[in-house]
């Protein structure tokens, strides 16, 4: 069998020659389908405006990474303005690191012995700012020996939680057990607090997270008289992609004391039009701000795919499944159809509609007399971007013309 490096087994690619050329066309298939794509546009519009409200809130923004785990996207959002990158592994922190990162947020505790070995190499380099979450003793204590041991300093955030939540302190109103901890090892330093709003729900959720950003600065004030921060900035930092508004209202309302007010949300950039486009309308319909500042988040991601298979009228079967898009909150949404020869895509009917997704297949229903073929393109729209966007090593950047003049490549 012959060979040609020119092509390459990664599922939504096409030949490299011809991208370096001229760009990869979707519409004359220079790229096998499924593909993932992102609008260059709407990445722009969308890492613009979150910045814009970031800077008009008063906080900081550390995006949160998971949500791509591309070092391309995460170049774009601090040459936006971002201050910071937040992750949840060590992992995630290394690929980071190693594409040019200096500064981290890792939102979750550090655990295992290889882990930290393997960020003690990087806490030698003096560039290099690192912030992890701790909610236990029995961690604190045996970070504190471990970088003790390895003669290295680590940045902590005390993270707070709610009863029912996930990680976090769950005793707001004494924390002493964990500072206690703290105060005994030159290892650790205390640089702030953190949290995840994201777990409350309800029918009043918007008032419950209000509290409880107020409380979290509240401990932040006692804390602060007590000196047991080691910073010289100290950071509270909290808020997911759905009540980031809310959290930055709260955060930066009457305060008496003096810290780094940090954001982490990570579905904005690319955005859905599922889940995450019902907590930016939320978003809209609750802050002057976000309606002040002009534009909105749009959805930057969708999944081009093949018509398999007409098996009957009605229903086609797309060639995409679970292994290519999210299925956790929602279907694939039926955007755009192309047929080779047409100018451009087309809307689809608004009865189109995804009922089953399979590993390599989706159902989508449709009228008994709809012109589809096998063959035809289907271009959809997905909601949770994040599991969709760690379903590909490599994701297609295309212009307004459908033409692919950038791969990002993603390490999750």
């Amino acid at each position: 069998m012959s060979s040609n490096r020119a092509f390459n087994s990664h599922k939504g690619t096409g030949n490299k020659t011809l991208l370096a050329d001229k760009g990869w066309n979707l519409l004359a298939e220079d790229v096998g389908l499924p593909a993932a794509v992102l609008r260059e546009s709407a990445l722009e519009q969308n890492a613009q405006w979150m910045q814009r409200f970031s800077q008009q809130a008063g906080v900081k923004l550390a995006p949160h990474g998971k949500t791509t785990m591309s070092p391309s996207l995460f170049k774009q959002q601090l040459d936006t303005g971002a201050w910071a990158i937040s992750l949840a592994t060590i992992p995630q922190v290394i690929s980071a690191y190693q594409h040019g990162v200096r500064r981290v947020i890792m939102a979750n505790q550090l655990v295992g012995k290889y882990h930290c070995e393997q960020l003690v190499e990087l806490l030698r380099d003096p560039s290099f700012e690192f912030y992890c979450f701790v909610d236990s003793v029995d961690n604190l204590r045996w970070l504190g020996e471990f970088f003790q041991q390895h003669q290295v300093t680590i940045n902590v955030l005390l993270e707070i939680g709610v009863p029912g939540g996930r990680c976090g302190w769950r005793d707001l109103k004494d924390v002493s057990a964990l500072v206690d901890v703290i105060t005994k090892y030159s290892s650790i330093s205390l640089a702030g607090l953190s949290f995840y709003e994201g777990v409350i729900h309800g029918d009043n959720a918007e008032q419950k997270i209000v509290e409880f950003v107020s409380e979290i600065k509240q401990l932040c004030q006692e804390l602060v008289s007590q000196k047991v921060f080691d910073a010289e900035q100290v950071l509270i930092t909290g808020a997911g992609s759905a009540w980031y508004d809310v959290v930055a209202k709260e955060l930066t309302t009457d305060t008496s004391i003096d810290f780094v007010p940090v954001i982490r949300p990570g579905c904005y950039l690319i955005h859905d039009t599922g889940i995450y486009q019902d907590a930016q309308q939320s978003v809209m319909s609750r802050s002057q701000l976000a309606c002040d500042i002009g534009g909105d988040l749009v959805s930057s991601l969708t999944i081009w795919a093949y018509v398999h298979s007409v098996p009957e009228p009605g229903l086609m079967i797309i060639g995409f499944g679970k292994r290519d898009a999210a299925f956790d909150a929602g279907l694939p949404t039926p955007e755009l159809h192309f047929r080779s020869g047409d100018s451009a895509p087309k809307t689809v009917p608004s009865h189109w509609q995804s009922v089953k997704i399979m590993d390599q297949h989706l159902m989508v229903k449709t009228h008994a007399d709809d012109d589809v073929k096998v063959g035809d393109i289907i271009v959809f729209s997905t909601s949770h971007p994040c599991l969709t966007m760690d379903k590909w090593r490599f994701i297609n950047i295309a212009d307004e013309n459908y033409v692919i003049h950038q791969q990002i490549e993603t390490f999750f």
